[in-house]
């Protein structure tokens, strides 16, 4: 009887084992690790950048050559002026803990305003937004972001060179079809071993 006991606790055990969802991945990427200038162009660690909204030319977002501040991703196509207004981060997954590092290297002697951040899910609704003063280090609250941006035009003024340093956020685990199906077979076994035990009884 015991041996019996000892069994399907080890099936159960391993089922549930099994069936635990996808881990989350981490998104990590650190621009100062990549060369003045260098364009992105394809999907980097689940992120995929472009710059947007002129006055400068849209396209793939470029590493800063300016040398005004830590060296990040900027909203230009050059990795200097001329610059558009729109740096846009679409996720290939939602993601959750995003904390990402900025620098507004043309504002402070400009003096023209704060950028923003703006956060977005899925269907294009705002989940977060804020102002990025000078620069520094935030973390947004908001779980199942598709999209991120980040925006200058602020008091007619859309023309300053910003760019993100560092950025860090994990994919939202997403369970896989073998997940339910391990379940459901632990269930069935369980359900299975009560009944004998009951019959029995």
């Amino acid at each position: 009887m015991k041996l019996k006991t000892i069994t399907q606790s080890i099936f159960l055990v391993g089922s549930l084992a099994l069936s635990s969802s996808a881990f989350a991945a981490l998104i990590d990427v650190n621009f100062a690790n990549y060369a003045a200038g260098t364009q992105f162009s394809n999907e980097i660690a689940g992120v995929i950048f472009s710059v947007q909204g002129g006055p400068g030319p849209s396209g793939n977002a470029a590493i800063d050559t300016s040398g005004w501040g830590r060296r990040g991703l900027t909203n230009s196509t050059t990795g200097t002026y001329p610059t558009g207004s729109i740096l846009d981060l679409k996720f290939t997954s939602l993601v959750n803990q995003v904390s990402f590092t900025f620098d507004n290297y043309g504002f402070s002697a400009g003096g023209k305003g704060a950028s923003f951040y703006t956060a977005y899910d899925a269907a294009g609704s705002v989940l977060e937004s804020g102002a990025l003063s000078v620069g520094g280090s935030f973390s947004l609250a908001s779980t199942g972001i598709a999209n991120l941006r980040f925006n200058n035009n602020s008091n007619g003024s859309a023309n300053w060179l910003f760019g993100l340093n560092a950025l860090k956020a994990n994919i939202s685990p997403v369970p896989e079809p073998e997940t339910y199906a391990l379940m459901g077979m632990g269930l069935i076994g369980l359900l299975a071993a009560r009944r004998r035990k009951s019959m029995t009884a």
